[in-house]
């Protein structure tokens, strides 16, 4: 006797992100607006804003990976967050993008319906 299977639905198997981050040069061409000796980022996400007042690079990298969140069903999906400088003139220039990508794989899904002899 074999058993009969039907594929009935797709599972995910494997969830895994990944990043891309794009430098302009505008950064040197600024005249940012310095709060405690410090220039003030600002990261703007589909979802959400945060200013921070640091010079660490890597520190205002890993808030726009969190802060870029990909929504959906779908294999792939992907989200964008903006990285901006406060300038003088009371501005906000684009300096970067970080772009979040989820990618999903999926595997078939059986059920047992019968037997067959």
């Amino acid at each position: 006797m074999q058993e009969i299977m039907v594929k009935t639905h797709l599972i995910i198997k494997d969830i895994h992100d990944e990043y891309n981050i794009k430098w302009k040069d505008s950064i040197l061409n600024c005249d940012p607006l310095l709060e405690n000796g410090k220039p003030t980022f600002i990261i703007i996400s589909s979802t959400s804003r945060i200013e921070l007042n640091t010079i660490d690079i890597k520190t205002i990298e890993e808030y726009a990976k969190r802060i870029a969140t990909p929504k959906g069903r779908k294999a792939i999906t992907s989200d964008t967050s903006y990285i901006y400088i406060k300038s003088k003139d009371n501005t906000e220039k684009l300096i970067g993008k970080v772009k979040r990508t989820r990618i999903k794989k999926f595997a078939p899904m059986y059920d047992a319906i019968g037997w067959k002899e």
